[in-house]
């Protein structure tokens, strides 16, 4: 007797002709399915729970078995990772993602899986995945918001408001906590790719797509390499596979209040995940599908994307991971603030309508692109900081380590005194009602560390990190983030510039 195969599994998106999208429940459903499957492919597992005890999944594809960062890692193929659903209302990715290992596991593209381990985390923020309502995201063009369906989505926000990505620096959610200690830090994927949906300006293009605006503050190659090399080659097989065109991440510059002409990205403040990865010395490219397109057309050209990164990766993998190899310690000189200004002597091309509708004609318009992040202010990175064991603890969930010094250790600091604050407008995107910083003074000394303090190196992989955060005029450090006490004018910083290794201290120990 022939044996019927089993059906592969459907996501709710697919299964309701794209009218709805997946609950919490729907994508544990499908990733069991998967694993019901038996395919020796695939390691099902997951990376904590919600504070509202939902589980967050976590799935490892690898064709050699390499299901755990130390193996990956041994392995020398790059780690791909895909992130979904950090915004639970941005539905796509995780119903993109889904049918992606799907369709892997069913070879539908070659042996991608033999050239790299992929690692998914698909539903990043199922409790607000879950606050389905009609209210989240209704479509008003007319005010540049909201998408084309599915009608049920549910909020930007996590369960307790937080919105996780503005989350990275501060670490105040569970969620961020648990993602990069257990899956971030450990796997330290050569490439993420993290899936949203954008509204905003009236244009043509089925997605956007951008790289980390932290270029002179983590290293300037792998940002180099995502835009000279990767993203204009996945630009172009996703036209050519597809017929989609994609473009880089903006907004017309009046649509962001400004005057004149112009495609303006988003800001430069590592609080977002992209930037954020940008100072770890990795390739991140944030995908923000357009939300005034369909939803089976959003999932359509993300998928279209992730397929083609992934292919882009297996093609170039040594190159990779030799390239980010050879940037596993920070720049000597690290941007601790930017502006935002257009590229120097060029314009881009952006696909919009005319009249600005989404019924106009097809028209295309040459701007210039503010994409040029120049550094505003820039230090030395010093041997590392000293400060009290809170703010340690709170580097040290960002995957810096810290370095045996004892108590009472004679060592050469700069003390920032903080002068006054300043504030620059903030961009809506910022949530924020400004940016904040303070003007600071350094003043040159030789001091015991105190009973209690740390000190944290910076000649580590995630260095740059260490850097943003401590440096007193930083615009998204310990301070602009609440992890210290709000100073006045006047205060001496408790963290301090550490200039040299102290006495007796060897590297590596």
């Amino acid at each position: 007797m022939t044996s019927i195969p089993t059906p592969p599994p459907l996501t709710r998106a697919e299964s309701s002709a794209f009218t709805e999208t997946s609950t919490h429940a729907d994508v544990l459903a499908f990733v069991d399915a998967l694993g019901a499957l038996g395919d020796a492919r695939l390691h099902i597992g997951d990376f904590g729970t919600t504070p509202e005890d939902r589980l967050l999944p976590l799935l490892v594809l690898s064709e050699h078995g390499h299901f755990t960062p130390a193996a990956a890692q041994a392995s020398g193929l790059p780690v791909v990772m895909i992130l979904c659903g950090i915004h639970a209302g941005e539905v796509e990715g995780k119903e993109a993602a889904l049918m992606l290992v799907r369709n892997l596991l069913r070879g539908e593209h070659g042996d991608l899986l033999a050239h790299c381990t992929l690692v998914v985390a698909p539903l990043f923020n199922p409790d607000g995945n879950d606050r389905l309502s009609a209210d989240n995201r209704p479509l008003n063009v007319a005010q540049l918001r909201g998408q084309d369906g599915p009608q049920l989505v549910g909020t930007r926000n996590n369960a307790a408001g937080i919105n996780l990505n503005r989350d990275y620096m501060r670490q105040q959610s569970t969620e961020m906590r648990l993602l990069q200690t257990r899956v971030c830090q450990p796997w330290n994927p050569h490439l993420t790719l993290d899936c949203h949906t954008t509204n905003g300006s009236i244009h043509r293009f089925a997605l956007t797509y951008d790289i980390p605006h932290t270029e002179h503050s983590g290293r300037s190659e792998p940002v180099a390499y995502l835009r000279e090399r990767m993203m204009p080659a996945v630009q172009a097989a996703v036209k050519r596979s597809e017929g989609l065109d994609t473009f880089w991440y903006g907004n017309f510059v009046r649509d962001e209040g400004g005057q004149g002409q112009g495609w303006i990205t988003y800001t430069h403040h590592p609080r977002f995940g992209c930037n954020y990865r940008g100072l770890t010395n990795r390739l991140d490219v944030l995908l923000e599908a357009y939300s005034y397109i369909s939803f089976e057309a959003r999932v359509q050209v993300t998928y279209a994307v992730l397929r083609e990164a992934l292919h882009y990766v297996a093609a170039h993998g040594p190159e990779i991971v030799r390239l980010l190899a050879d940037c596993a310690e920070p720049p000597e000189k690290i941007a601790i603030r930017y502006a935002l200004e257009a590229v120097p002597d060029a314009t881009v091309e952006v696909l919009t309508r005319e009249p600005y509708t989404l019924q106009g004609a097809p028209i295309s318009v040459q701007v210039p692109h503010f994409a040029h992040f120049v550094p505003t202010a820039t230090v030395q990175r010093s041997w590392g900081y000293a400060m009290p064991a809170a703010v340690a603890e709170h580097l040290q969930g960002h995957g810096l380590a810290l370095a045996p010094v004892a108590a009472g250790t004679q060592l050469q600091v700069e003390v920032p005194i903080l002068l006054a604050p300043c504030a620059e407008p903030g961009p809506k995107i910022l949530e924020a009602q400004a940016s904040t910083y303070w003007r600071a003074r350094h003043e040159r000394t030789e001091r015991a560390l105190p009973d209690g303090w740390c000190v944290v190196p910076t000649g580590q992989p995630y260095g740059a990190i260490a850097v943003y955060a401590c440096e007193a005029e930083s615009d998204d450090g310990v301070v602009a983030n609440g992890i210290l006490p709000p100073p006045e004018p006047g205060d001496e910083m408790v963290v301090w510039r550490v200039l040299q290794a102290p006495p007796g201290f060897a590297e590596g120990a």
